[in-house]
């Protein structure tokens, strides 16, 4: 189990890296997405294998699982050895030429193609313009030594939360302690428990954890074609609208504790307080009001497609997005610390939450998704169609005139240095 561990930190972290410094910025959604899309179609495949072995006797009930999750696991192995290098970090390490070799294979267009051309210079003049800052900022660090290199890659985790820097750093943070705080994990790893809270019996609590998995990849196959459709910021505000839920539902002949009737009412509630109110009604009385019950599990599966189709994928989508070439491996690390520190804290807090408030937990995180809400409405800018050289744009940073100046001094250069060298190929041919 350590090892897994181990695993999922490693590829967590590159996986969306590696996608979103591969792709061009008009389908890097799609692409990110694809992530999710796996990860959740995995859910499914793993939650329907072990639905299945339980009916097996003796210890292959459990080990059965594990020896075919080793199947995916070689296959990844054998087939990572066969992915190139992205073009931007081979530009950082100096090998400029098979960078524009890269990108020429990976846009199926030739070396020539003027549109290869300019992103190729884009990357390598962002790579220069970094390396010059580093230069500035750091010059006592600039001697190689193994001292000065760890002194310098400290510095640069403390440059993700220096000046402005700290505006991408809280996207890729905040997005992943959201995520988990809207209670995703909650429904994934306890659904069952959940939906006994709701009154269903036993066979129906695992049929339903199953469809409640099957919701969030029907969703995020949608989301292939919404997120570059309707652009990052705008799913992350419509989902969390829809996740804080306003939605209408009357609850009719309703009984209180004490047996009194109360009267219909028609209101607009929010999805997990809709919830947390059946369940806080008729958490002791579920056989009489069945079309409460399933009232709670529509609003559930709702929840699950409105997730599925924003907040799953964005938040892996953005932080690969948002970082400069010098500190993104370092800002995307932050963000999945916080997913995987904050999934462990909804996973060790959803079980007590249950037993000891009951239907306030439903509450608790319907506080989250409305701070969500809010939270994007006031910090996430739209990173839909730019490349990742102009993220600098998007949150307004070193577009002072000196800095402008800078950029344009850089890339004249870069292309002299190409054109010269081109001249030269062809005087000695």
């Amino acid at each position: 189990m350590p090892f897994r561990g181990l695993q999922q930190l490693l590829t967590f972290d590159s996986h969306s890296r590696y996608i979103s410094e591969i792709s061009p910025p008009e389908i890097r959604g799609t692409l990110l997405v694809l992530q999710e899309l796996s990860i959740v179609t995995g859910i499914v495949i793993a939650f329907y294998i072990t639905y299945g072995t339980r009916y097996m006797a003796g210890n292959w009930s459990w080990r059965l699982p594990f020896l075919i999750q080793m199947t995916p696991a070689i296959v990844l192995a054998a087939g990572v050895t066969f992915l190139p290098f992205t073009p931007r970090w081979l530009c950082q390490v100096g090998r400029d030429e098979e960078a524009l070799k890269t990108l020429s294979k990976l846009r199926q267009v030739p070396e020539d193609d003027p549109r290869v051309l300019q992103e190729w210079y884009e990357i390598r003049s962002e790579v220069a313009y970094r390396k010059e800052l580093m230069q500035e900022k750091y010059p006592h660090l600039q001697d190689g030594t193994v001292k000065s290199r760890l002194l310098l890659q400290a510095n640069n985790w403390a440059d993700t939360w220096r000046g402005r820097a700290w505006r991408r750093t809280q996207v890729g943070v905040g997005l992943m302690f959201f995520q988990q705080f809207v209670g995703i994990n909650a429904l994934i790893y306890y659904s069952p428990t959940l939906f006994a809270t709701m009154g269903l019996e036993y066979e129906m609590q695992l049929t339903m954890s199953g469809v409640l998995n099957v919701c969030q990849v029907v969703a995020c196959l949608w989301s292939l074609w919404g997120m570059d459709r309707f652009g990052r910021r705008k799913l992350l505000l419509g989902g969390g609208v829809c996740m804080v839920g306003v939605a209408e539902t009357a609850l009719i002949s309703s009984w209180a504790k004490d047996d009194m009737l109360m009267k219909s009412t028609r209101q607009q509630f929010l999805s997990h307080f809709i919830i947390a109110i059946l369940v806080g009604l008729f958490h002791d009385s579920w056989p009489q009001h069945t079309a409460a019950a399933w009232t709670s599990v529509a609003f559930l599966l709702f929840f699950m497609l409105t997730f599925g189709a924003t907040w799953g994928p964005i938040p892996w989508a953005m932080p690969a997005e948002v970082f400069p070439s010098s500190i993104r491996a370092k800002g995307c690390a932050q963000g999945t610390m916080s997913n995987w520190g904050n999934n462990f804290i909804i996973g060790l807090i959803t079980p007590p939450m249950l037993h000891g408030i009951g239907f306030g937990t439903y509450v608790f995180f319907a506080v989250f998704c409305l701070l969500a809400l809010i939270w994007v409405y006031f910090f996430i800018p739209e990173t839909n169609g730019r490349t990742l050289e102009q993220m600098d744009y998007v949150f307004g940073d070193n577009q002072t005139a000196h800095e402008q100046a800078r950029r344009e001094r850089i890339e004249r250069e870069l292309i002299h240095r190409v054109n010269d060298k081109e001249e030269q190929l062809a005087a000695k041919a």
